[in-house]
């Protein structure tokens, strides 16, 4: 039987990557793109392209539904961090009302996974390794913090992501000086990089962590644009398993950290797929099409045999007949999309 799936976000990187291994996964499937933007290039991974309102447009809701609906969707995959709470909210009562299996975690996951002060409460309540924190809008924890650990510090926004909006704190001036009562930064020990960055991607069904790929990864604009995977980079998985496990996702989630003491400290959790999710594919798991055929056919999710190497991050281009857009844009969907896709290496074409 053909599976409907609704991915969200196709102008997104997060949703792209969903889409790029769904398109790949092996079982019958339509997949139905959907964002705000018809110029958006995830569009033209999938079967039928939508546009939707905007997450915090009033009739968003009511579109969403009706999509649901209308094209029999039998599970949403989430593109975007700001649509989480939205799907977290409402996943029971879509699975109850039609059978659609939306695949976000419960909305206390969410919460915890979208501010970094309460990442890091979460980690420190349940004896985890964690980033000392305290919040900008408070003094006397700035002061708390300048005394306990020194400097240099970090600060970002609670709920920043990409490494938007982060500052390095060298001095009990620059501390004081992002005080704020209103203040949404949070100060956070300064983890060096000396041993590297990591990211771990985990699958996780009633509690217990079916898979885990940890990739070493280089950033750029926030972004990864290198990752590798080697005899090390899998030692670490011992420390992450219990904590993936503890936080009890449906599902997808991701953990960042870096090596303080010989020990991973996790400064950023993301209750969803994450950004790196293809570039799991490479290295040998395809953790979308593992998840959705365990949701399913029930089918058991195995323990990813994964390769050595490094993955490179390139571009790649898509050529959309002016007629596909125009309808797209007017109509606001379109089904049999036809585009042209170029590789990074266009003598591969």
């Amino acid at each position: 039987m053909i599976k409907n799936v609704l991915v969200t976000g196709a102008g997104a990187l997060l949703g792209q990557g969903i889409l790029r291994l769904l398109q790949i996964s092996d079982f019958p499937k339509k997949i139905f793109t959907a964002d705000p933007d018809p110029r958006s290039s995830g569009h033209w991974l999938g079967d039928y392209a939508l546009t939707l309102p905007k997450v915090n447009e009033d009739n968003y809701s009511k579109v969403v539904e009706e999509i649901i609906v209308k094209y029999k969707i039998d599970a949403v995959l989430v593109g975007t961090d700001v649509e989480l709470p939205f799907f977290a909210k409402h996943k029971d009562i879509f699975l109850k009302k039609y059978n659609c299996k939306v695949v976000v975690s419960s909305e206390e996951v969410i919460t915890i996974a979208n501010n970094k002060f309460l990442t890091s409460s979460f980690l420190e309540e349940n004896n985890f390794p964690y980033p000392f924190s305290v919040m900008a809008n408070n003094k006397s924890k700035l002061l708390e913090i300048e005394e306990k650990l020194g400097f240099p510090l970090f600060a970002k926004p609670f709920d920043g992501a990409r490494s938007l909006g982060i500052m390095k704190i060298e001095n009990h001036e620059e501390l004081m000086a992002i005080y704020h009562p209103e203040s949404n930064l949070v100060v956070q020990q300064f983890l060096s990089e000396s041993e590297g960055e990591f990211t771990s991607g985990c699958i996780v069904v009633d509690g217990k962590c079916k898979a885990i790929v940890t990739l070493k990864r280089d950033l750029r604009d926030g972004n990864t644009y290198r990752a590798y995977i080697d005899e090390e980079t899998s030692k670490y998985d011992s420390f992450i398993i219990p904590i993936a496990e503890k936080l009890n996702p449906d599902g997808p989630v991701n953990f960042q950290f870096r090596i303080f003491n010989g020990k991973p400290v996790i400064f950023e959790i993301n209750g969803r797929f994450s950004g790196t999710t293809p570039l799991r594919h490479f290295f040998g798991f395809n953790e979308v099409e593992e998840l959705l055929k365990y949701y399913f056919f029930g089918t058991e999710i195995n323990k990813p045999i994964l390769k050595n190497g490094l993955v490179l991050r390139t571009w790649s281009d898509v050529f959309v007949d002016e007629k596909e857009f125009n309808t797209l844009k007017k109509e606001g969907e379109y089904e049999n999309l036809k585009p042209d896709f170029y590789n990074f290496s266009l003598k591969n074409r």
